[in-house]
């Protein structure tokens, strides 16, 4: 009777994953598995607060979703813990989800750092991105599947088309070495300034005078790097951030090509010698057809590729969860 009477009740289900600063959040309204509305926002984390208050206040049946994305998760082809220790995974320090015939498992500490972190937001689900994949997997046997988004891509292997015997995620690294911002040049300078040694100084000028006019010299230094910083900041030089964007978009490709051939790699030797037929390659930004190629080079298979709106899919397995 309840699930009758909750067919026809309508339900919002909000999404969201954190890129480059901003909460990217998708919402949908749905009735009888339908979806009636779907709107895109962009939101910094007091905005994202206030419309999911104003969710709330619309409709009570309202329901908060994202994915981890951490490295210290997989899955396993068995809910059976025997399984996990021929693994050699430790059993203490993880958390399990089984599902029908195969698991999921996150370490403990990401999990509840992630959890703690994500409290403000009233979180109802946090999915693995391996569901996602799940999600859209095909019968076919001997079968590699890759997700690729902006900030990690996912390997997922099925033997038998029904279950996944292999799973593998890479991260791609934000190297923050190479920029500083004004606040961070602005102590560097400072300390130039710390680090003036005054004593030798005055010993090696012949007079009091000459020592405040190189003072003054440095000073005025320093005051034009802090100008040219913010300059630099005020600036808008397309030509400059579409080459970083290229280089970046490049490293990445070069990455996940890497990472895949090394996840194969580990597959044959550690876990099946059956020889994979199928690629299935799911994408969530922007993917040239000339990647797309260097990957079946790579791995030897006839690969198929499809857009997959990573939002629209945790809404997707949001509404599974709540009609469950």
């Amino acid at each position: 009777m309840f699930k009758l009477i909750k067919y026809f009740i309508k339900e919002t289900l909000v999404a969201f994953v954190f890129k480059d600063g901003k909460y990217i959040v998708q919402k949908q309204v749905v009735k009888s598995n339908k979806i009636l509305e779907k709107e895109e926002f962009e939101f910094n984390e007091e905005e994202f607060k206030k419309f999911i208050q104003s969710c709330f206040i619309e409709n009570t049946h309202t329901y908060i979703s994202t994915i981890i994305d951490t490295f210290n998760q997989g899955v396993v082809d068995s809910c059976n813990h025997s399984r996990y220790k021929e693994l050699g995974i430790n059993l203490d320090n993880i958390k399990i989800l089984c599902l029908k015939n195969y698991s999921i498992f996150i370490g403990l500490y990401e999990l509840n750092l992630f959890q703690k972190e994500l409290q403000k937001f009233s979180i109802d689900f946090i999915f693995s991105p391996y569901l996602l994949v799940d999600l859209h997997k095909k019968t076919t046997p001997n079968s590699l599947y890759i997700l690729i988004t902006d900030n990690f891509v996912i390997v997922l292997i099925y033997e038998d088309g029904i279950k996944p015997k292999y799973s593998n995620i890479y991260q791609f690294k934000i190297d923050e070495g190479d920029t500083l911002d004004e606040d961070e040049e602005i102590e560097n300078l400072d300390e130039e300034i710390d680090n003036i040694d005054l004593v030798d100084d005055i010993e090696e000028l012949d007079d009091i005078e000459e020592l405040d006019d190189n003072l003054d010299e440095e000073i005025e230094n320093l005051d034009e790097s802090v100008d040219n910083i913010e300059d630099l900041e005020k600036s808008d030089d397309i030509e400059d951030d579409d080459d970083i964007e290229t280089i970046i978009e490049v490293k990445n490709e070069i990455e996940t090509l890497d990472f895949i051939k090394n996840s194969i790699k580990d597959y044959y030797e550690s876990y099946s010698d059956n020889f994979l037929e199928y690629g299935y390659i799911f994408y969530d930004k922007s993917v040239s057809k000339k990647f797309i190629k260097d990957i079946e080079n790579e791995t030897f298979l006839e690969v198929s590729s499809s857009k997959l709106d990573l939002l629209t899919a945790i809404n997707e397995l949001a509404l599974k969860e709540i009609n469950v």
